[in-house]
């Protein structure tokens, strides 16, 4: 399977406020949790728990669970992972994506490029651009997020905050389901977005921004839903604990959602 030249950035996880200050024992247990901020809009503020590949889980929450910080906001979800990020090493073609999308037949396409950020708990300023999609729930497809800074400041792998108790080194792949009324168009956008032709199973393998020498590159398979859940979204983590077989994964109930996060040993279960 060909990789897209489209790097796996970083997943969105949406706890309580509560969980990103003081984060709870099912995370840390496994994972070792690093500083954020609070982003620039004010609404939101996170923590990270960053891989040895360079990509990151961001524990996500509005300030103070402020409803009105929620209200209109493109994570005003159920708690659990609610999006994911893609990122190239190259200067993004935003045109030339566009031009992809009008041609696949596809309902979807994205918005102009707008400037986020945040400061560090040290003062320095973190700025990038994202890149978010149209014509489907946020999370069924990624967006895209690019630096104006340097990208080190922004994930600061280092003094061993990414050794991990569960023994990650790095995310293995997505599980996107959604319902069945979306599913092909969804499907029709995804070689578009990664630059790969369609394989019948809907999986598309991406590059991460550091090489560890996994035997798998991190795959996001799309799949139909096949249980009676209200929502239309369900996506599911897995993260790559080598040598590390046999430990549970993660299904924890927060609040009004579900947090599912597959530990697996190899590479990503199809």
């Amino acid at each position: 399977m060909h990789k897209s030249p489209a790097q796996l950035d970083h997943v969105v996880l949406l706890l309580p406020h509560a969980d990103v200050l003081n984060p709870p024992d099912w995370i840390t247990s496994r994972f070792t949790v690093s500083a954020g901020g609070k982003h620039a809009e004010g609404k939101t503020e996170n923590r990270l728990i960053m891989f040895r590949d360079g990509t990151y889980l961001e524990l996500i929450a509005f300030v103070k669970d402020d409803p009105a910080k929620r209200e209109g906001h493109w994570w005003d979800k159920a708690f659990g992972i609610v999006d994911f990020a893609l990122t190239t090493r190259m200067e993004f073609d935003y045109a030339a994506l566009q031009e992809r999308l009008r041609k696949s037949g596809s309902v979807v396409s994205y918005a102009e490029p707008v400037e986020g950020g945040r400061v560090t708990p040290d003062r320095q300023e973190l700025r990038w651009k994202v890149t978010f999609p149209k014509g489907v729930e946020r999370g069924v497809v990624p967006f895209w997020c690019h630096d104006l800074t340097p990208r080190e400041r922004r994930v600061p792998a280092f003094d061993g905050n990414t050794h991990h108790p569960c023994g990650a080194v790095g995310m293995a792949g997505l599980f996107v389901d959604v319902a069945e009324d979306q599913f092909e168009r969804v499907k029709a956008a995804l070689p578009a977005i990664t630059k790969l032709p369609v394989h019948a199973d809907a999986s598309y393998t991406l590059s991460t921004p550091f090489d560890v020498g996994r035997p798998e590159e991190p795959t996001m398979v799309l799949r139909r839903k096949t249980d009676d859940q209200k929502a239309d979204l369900r996506i599911t983590l897995e993260i790559q604990c080598p040598g590390r077989g046999g430990q549970a994964d993660v299904e924890q109930r927060v609040g009004d959602g579900m947090v599912l996060i597959n530990l697996v040993n190899g590479g990503p279960r199809h």
